[in-house]
């Protein structure tokens, strides 16, 4: 058995066009430069790099753009990865502190008229609400400039080993937020 990750700490993507992704990150998204360096330093360099970050970590995206003579021969972004076959990046997830700023999260992506591809919705299979599937997170989906699909969710579910959900209290308190009867709405099972 492999040693324990400690957890994800970023994703690199390689951006079509490297303005356009900073300024989707930075202005719609919220996130701030932190490093960057161009194809010509250190010598010889084939890639441009941007870190960004939205927490204290150094990085969350590393955002890397090829430089002219190395693109690849399909210029125009593909769609929504989260509807392609291709093998590759499905879509990367940011959470938002609670439903409040979720819900705030859907005011500011559509103030920046950014397409939502997905939900809002809530996914579970108990909630009152639910889609029925796995995580008992509220969720929406869109797109960064080179269809790389993003979400943006609130009240991830805790589960332990087997899938259980750990804080039935927290299970129970969020059923009432939402304005349902806790004890008519059964906590997840593991979903295995």
């Amino acid at each position: 058995m492999p040693p324990k990750l400690k957890g994800l700490q970023h994703v690199g993507l390689r951006v079509r066009d490297l303005e356009k992704s900073l300024a989707f990150y930075i202005d719609v998204l919220g996130f701030r430069t932190v490093d960057r360096f161009r194809y010509d330093k250190p010598v010889g360099q084939r890639i441009a790099n941007n870190f960004v970050t939205c927490s204290n970590q150094h990085h969350v995206i590393n955002l890397t753009q090829n430089a002219p003579g190395f693109w690849p021969e399909y210029p125009s972004p593909p769609g929504d990865s989260r509807e392609s076959n291709d093998f590759g990046l499905h879509h990367i997830a940011f959470e938002a502190e609670d439903r409040e700023t979720f819900e705030g999260w859907l005011t500011h992506l559509a103030a920046h008229g950014i397409e939502i591809t997905g939900g809002p919705v809530v996914h579970s299979a108990t909630h009152p609400e639910g889609d029925g599937l796995p995580g008992e997170n509220r969720a929406v989906y869109f797109c960064d400039p080179d269809g790389n699909g993003i979400e943006i969710f609130c009240d991830m579910g805790l589960t332990e080993d087997g899938g259980a959900v750990i804080e039935k209290e927290w299970h129970a308190a969020r059923i009432r937020r939402d304005g349902y009867d806790p004890d008519k709405v059964p906590v997840p099972a593991p979903f295995l």
